[in-house]
Protein backbone atom coordinates (compact mmCIF):
# COMPACT_ATOMS: atom_id res chain seq x y z
CA UNK A 1 0.00 0.00 0.00
CA UNK A 2 1.36 3.39 -0.97
CA UNK A 3 0.29 6.61 0.71
CA UNK A 4 0.88 9.43 -1.75
CA UNK A 5 0.17 13.02 -0.68
CA UNK A 6 -0.19 16.06 -2.94
CA UNK A 7 -0.37 19.58 -1.60
CA UNK A 8 -1.81 22.21 -3.92
CA UNK A 9 -2.11 24.82 -1.15
CA UNK A 10 -5.60 25.51 -2.50
CA UNK A 11 -4.17 27.51 -5.36
CA UNK A 12 -6.44 28.14 -8.32
CA UNK A 13 -3.67 27.41 -10.84
CA UNK A 14 -3.65 23.75 -9.70
CA UNK A 15 -7.42 23.28 -10.06
CA UNK A 16 -7.18 21.62 -13.50
CA UNK A 17 -4.68 18.98 -12.40
CA UNK A 18 -6.34 18.29 -9.04
CA UNK A 19 -9.39 16.88 -10.82
CA UNK A 20 -7.12 14.17 -12.25
CA UNK A 21 -5.82 13.40 -8.74
CA UNK A 22 -9.37 13.02 -7.43
CA UNK A 23 -10.13 10.13 -9.78
CA UNK A 24 -7.68 7.74 -8.15
CA UNK A 25 -7.81 9.13 -4.62
CA UNK A 26 -8.90 6.96 -1.74
CA UNK A 27 -8.61 9.74 0.83
CA UNK A 28 -8.59 13.54 0.76
CA UNK A 29 -7.64 16.02 3.48
CA UNK A 30 -9.13 19.48 3.16
CA UNK A 31 -7.08 21.98 5.15
CA UNK A 32 -8.01 25.55 6.01
CA UNK A 33 -6.21 28.19 8.04
CA UNK A 34 -8.11 29.05 11.26
CA UNK A 35 -6.64 32.57 11.05
CA UNK A 36 -8.11 33.12 7.57
CA UNK A 37 -11.89 33.09 7.12
CA UNK A 38 -11.57 33.03 3.31
CA UNK A 39 -9.64 29.75 3.38
CA UNK A 40 -12.45 28.25 5.48
CA UNK A 41 -15.10 29.53 3.06
CA UNK A 42 -13.24 27.80 0.19
CA UNK A 43 -13.67 24.39 1.83
CA UNK A 44 -17.25 24.19 0.51
CA UNK A 45 -15.96 24.77 -3.03
CA UNK A 46 -13.37 22.02 -2.61
CA UNK A 47 -16.02 19.63 -1.27
CA UNK A 48 -18.21 20.39 -4.28
CA UNK A 49 -15.22 19.70 -6.53
CA UNK A 50 -14.57 16.39 -4.78
CA UNK A 51 -18.22 15.37 -5.12
CA UNK A 52 -17.98 16.13 -8.83
CA UNK A 53 -14.69 14.40 -9.63
CA UNK A 54 -13.80 11.86 -6.93
CA UNK A 55 -15.17 8.43 -6.20
CA UNK A 56 -18.35 8.52 -4.13
CA UNK A 57 -16.73 6.46 -1.36
CA UNK A 58 -13.53 8.52 -1.02
CA UNK A 59 -12.56 9.12 2.62
CA UNK A 60 -12.51 12.82 3.48
CA UNK A 61 -11.27 14.82 6.44
CA UNK A 62 -11.38 18.54 7.27
CA UNK A 63 -8.42 20.02 9.13
CA UNK A 64 -8.33 23.46 10.72
CA UNK A 65 -4.62 24.26 10.74
CA UNK A 66 -2.64 26.76 12.85
CA UNK A 67 -4.50 25.99 16.10
CA UNK A 68 -1.35 27.22 17.87
CA UNK A 69 -2.31 30.76 16.80
CA UNK A 70 -5.50 31.05 18.85
CA UNK A 71 -5.02 34.79 19.40
CA UNK A 72 -5.37 35.36 15.62
CA UNK A 73 -8.27 32.93 15.18
CA UNK A 74 -10.99 33.97 12.73
CA UNK A 75 -12.76 30.59 12.47
CA UNK A 76 -14.07 29.01 15.67
CA UNK A 77 -13.54 25.32 16.31
CA UNK A 78 -17.32 24.95 16.57
CA UNK A 79 -17.76 26.39 13.07
CA UNK A 80 -15.26 23.88 11.66
CA UNK A 81 -16.94 21.02 13.52
CA UNK A 82 -20.37 22.07 12.25
CA UNK A 83 -19.18 22.13 8.64
CA UNK A 84 -17.71 18.65 9.05
CA UNK A 85 -20.92 17.34 10.63
CA UNK A 86 -23.01 18.89 7.83
CA UNK A 87 -20.99 16.95 5.24
CA UNK A 88 -20.46 13.79 7.32
CA UNK A 89 -16.69 14.28 7.38
CA UNK A 90 -14.21 13.83 10.23
CA UNK A 91 -12.69 16.99 11.69
CA UNK A 92 -9.52 17.86 13.59
CA UNK A 93 -7.70 21.04 14.45
CA UNK A 94 -3.97 20.81 13.86
CA UNK A 95 -0.78 22.81 14.00
CA UNK A 96 1.91 21.87 11.52
CA UNK A 97 4.28 24.28 13.29
CA UNK A 98 3.74 22.84 16.78
CA UNK A 99 3.03 19.30 15.56
CA UNK A 100 -0.38 19.16 17.20
CA UNK A 101 -2.66 16.39 15.85
CA UNK A 102 -0.67 16.07 12.61
CA UNK A 103 0.19 12.38 13.08
CA UNK A 104 -3.32 11.77 14.40
CA UNK A 105 -4.81 13.23 11.21
CA UNK A 106 -2.68 11.10 8.89
CA UNK A 107 -3.18 7.92 10.92
CA UNK A 108 -6.93 8.50 11.15
CA UNK A 109 -7.29 8.95 7.40
CA UNK A 110 -5.03 5.96 6.68
CA UNK A 111 -6.95 3.74 9.13
CA UNK A 112 -10.29 4.78 7.64
CA UNK A 113 -9.04 3.92 4.15
CA UNK A 114 -7.72 0.56 5.30
CA UNK A 115 -10.97 -0.23 7.15
CA UNK A 116 -12.89 0.45 3.95
CA UNK A 117 -10.46 -1.69 1.93
CA UNK A 118 -10.73 -4.54 4.43
CA UNK A 119 -14.52 -4.34 4.27
CA UNK A 120 -14.41 -4.50 0.46
CA UNK A 121 -11.99 -7.44 0.58
CA UNK A 122 -14.23 -9.32 3.01
CA UNK A 123 -17.31 -8.58 0.88
CA UNK A 124 -15.59 -9.95 -2.21
CA UNK A 125 -13.82 -12.89 -0.53
CA UNK A 126 -14.78 -15.13 -3.44
CA UNK A 127 -12.31 -13.29 -5.66
CA UNK A 128 -9.36 -14.76 -3.76
CA UNK A 129 -8.21 -11.44 -2.31
CA UNK A 130 -5.68 -11.38 0.50
CA UNK A 131 -6.35 -10.91 4.19
CA UNK A 132 -6.79 -7.78 6.30
CA UNK A 133 -4.27 -4.97 6.27
CA UNK A 134 -2.69 -3.46 9.38
CA UNK A 135 -1.07 -0.04 9.61
CA UNK A 136 1.92 0.24 11.91
CA UNK A 137 4.27 3.07 12.67
CA UNK A 138 8.01 2.71 12.23
CA UNK A 139 9.86 5.38 14.21
CA UNK A 140 13.48 6.40 14.12
CA UNK A 141 15.14 9.41 15.70
CA UNK A 142 15.43 11.12 12.32
CA UNK A 143 11.98 10.58 10.85
CA UNK A 144 8.58 9.04 11.19
CA UNK A 145 6.78 7.27 8.35
CA UNK A 146 3.89 4.89 7.76
CA UNK A 147 4.30 1.27 6.84
CA UNK A 148 1.38 -0.87 5.72
CA UNK A 149 1.65 -4.64 5.80
CA UNK A 150 -0.64 -7.43 4.67
CA UNK A 151 -1.53 -9.88 7.45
Amino acid sequence: VLLNFRDTAGQERFRTITTAYYRGAMGIMLVYDITNEKSFDNIKNWIRNIEEHASSDVERMILGNKCDMNEKRQVSKEKGEKLAIDYGIKFLETSAKSSINVEEAFFTLARDIMTKLNRKMNDSSSSGAGGPVKITENRSKKSSFFRCTLL
